[in-house]
């Protein structure tokens, strides 16, 4: 941070805009923008115009605790295993590899009673 007095603005300038987000403080980001927006270099500035041209949208996904991460994390995952189980010769043998790899347990269907 030694090489820049305008390194190091841009540098503050980022962490504290990702503390924002992280925290989700809504008011507090686009504060931050709407006051900078005039100073930052042309790359800053642009990514600025996007923030703002999309508000609604990021303030929504700050605001509401719901996210689809998780969904598309699995879909991923499920694609990779059809990538590389590529020749299973059941579906049922894959949907067992799937089962396994999400550590999902499936409740037993069959009731096995000892013999005493």
């Amino acid at each position: 941070m030694a090489f820049s007095p305008e390194l190091r603005y841009y540098y503050e300038l980022y962490q504290l805009l990702l503390f924002h987000f992280q925290e989700k403080r809504v008011k507090a980001f686009f504060g931050l923008i709407h006051d900078n927006l005039g100073t930052v270099n042309a790359s800053f500035s642009r990514v600025f115009r996007t923030f703002l041209k999309h508000e609604t949208y990021i303030t929504n996904a700050l605001k509401q605790p719901y996210s689809n991460a998780k969904l598309e994390a699995t879909n991923k995952l499920i694609k990779d295993i059809k990538r590389q189980a590529f020749g299973f010769r059941n579906f049922k043998n894959f949907r067992t590899k799937i089962l396994i790899t999400l550590n999902i347990q499936r409740e037993r269907t069959k009731i096995v009673l000892s013999r005493t």
